[in-house]
Order: C-alpha cells, then sequence, then structure tokens
C-alpha cells in the first residue's frame, strides 16, 4: 500500500514541478504522453456528484478497507496481496483531494477510435499511477472472485526452480 501511494505520489510531485497545465510530452510518439491535467471533478472528468461529496464518501470507504486488510484477513491469502494496491491508489487521490482540491493527472494513452451510437471516444482520458492501481486491484478482485481463490494463499515456488540456495546451506 505505501509503494503505491509513494510511487503515485513522487510522480505526480514531479509532473506538477517540471510541467505546466495542458503541456505534453511525447513518450512513444502520439500513442504514450505525459499531458498534465488537474482534475476538478471525479472519476474521467465527470461531475455526477459535488468533488466534496466524493471526498467526504471516500474516507469511510478507505478506513474500513484498511481495517478490513489488516484486521480480518489472512496476510498471505490473494485478496492480501491484491487489496493494498485498491487503497493505495485511493489513498493517493484522496490526498490529492484534500490537499489540493483536485487530482493531478498525467498518463495520456491513445487507443483505437470508439463509437457507440452518439458515443465517441478518439483518447482515452488522461490518468495517473493511482488510477493505474486501483484498476488493476479491482480486475484482479473481480478475477480472483470468479475462480473462488480469492482468500486463498498463492501456491508456494517449488524447490530448484532458479531460487537461490538459503544462506545456511553448505557449498
Amino acid at each position: 500500500m505505501a509503494f503505491c501511494f509513494a510511487s503515485d505520489q513522487l510522480l505526480k510531485v514531479a509532473v506538477r514541478s517540471s510541467m505546466v497545465e495542458s503541456q505534453s510530452v511525447q513518450v512513444l510518439g502520439d500513442v504514450f504522453r505525459f499531458t498534465y491535467v488537474e482534475n476538478r471533478a471525479a472519476v474521467m472528468g465527470i461531475s455526477l456528484l459535488p468533488l466534496w461529496v466524493v471526498t467526504l464518501a471516500s474516507l469511510p470507504a478507505m478506513a474500513i478497507m484498511a481495517w478490513w486488510m489488516w484486521r480480518r484477513l489472512p496476510s498471505r491469502s490473494w485478496l492480501a496481496r491484491i487489496l493494498p494496491w485498491v487503497v493505495g491508489g485511493a489513498a493517493g487521490n484522496l490526498f490529492d483531494r484534500l490537499i489540493f482540491g483536485q487530482v493531478t493527472d498525467m498518463l495520456d494513452v491513445d487507443i483505437p477510435n470508439i463509437a457507440l451510437g452518439v458515443f465517441q471516444l478518439e483518447r482515452w482520458w488522461v490518468f495517473n499511477l493511482a488510477d493505474c492501481y486501483i484498476f488493476t486491484g479491482m480486475i484482479l478482485l473481480i478475477v480472483f472472485s470468479f475462480t473462488g481463490k480469492l482468500e486463498e494463499e498463492p501456491a508456494p515456488i517449488p524447490a530448484g526452480s532458479g531460487d537461490p540456495p538459503p544462506l545456511d546451506a553448505a557449498p
């Protein structure tokens, strides 16, 4: 969880200190670029609810997830390994809302054009590292929920699979 929060915040600090809002820097041509955006709304810039409502609702949700993660989960289960991604990412965006009143976004990815009736999307919304952690964690939670293995421990790595020998092993 700390890694997710810290890496998200470090990237946001780097962007805020080295770019001006709306500036775009190509990384892989037009396919991937850093575009500095301050998101003053909620998810993907959509304002269904006022930002203070989203922020206020996030606080108890994060507190419940953090409590559940530390007090109720077997420490080696898949759930205990995945949930910190979601909580760490959510904490990164919540921190931005509480401190800055907005969320810093910068990851800008080109996608194939999507047209569904009147809805058209030519480029994905600009997002941040916290969003990546939340999205990846949620996808993994869904996948492991369907397999029924969410609260199981991952299989141990078999001996002799390329791992270095234990430190107390004789030469």
